[in-house]
């Protein structure tokens, strides 16, 4: 009889963790079919903002900035560079 009702708990508690978790899921998919158009917009949006700057930049092949050494030093010259 101890088995029976632990069998029926659990299979009660199987279907609401089931039930709850298609519930969430739909949920979920009516708010990603809202958001949809709104991403869309955001993601065009942007790929013309990275377009206009990218044609701003086809000058030339370099690209110009600082750079630093980062080839492994001596140790008598890491220790001057401390300093």
């Amino acid at each position: 009889m101890k088995n029976v009702i632990t069998s029926v708990v659990a299979l009660v508690i199987g279907f609401f963790t089931v039930m709850f978790a298609a519930v969430v899921g739909l949920f979920i998919g009516i708010a990603a079919l809202i958001a949809k158009p709104f991403v869309k917009k955001k993601i065009k949006t942007a790929y013309e903002e990275a377009a206009k700057q990218q044609a701003y930049q086809q000058n030339g092949t370099t690209i110009e900035g600082e750079f630093e050494e980062v080839t492994p030093q001596t140790s008598s010259r890491s220790s001057q560079t401390m300093a």
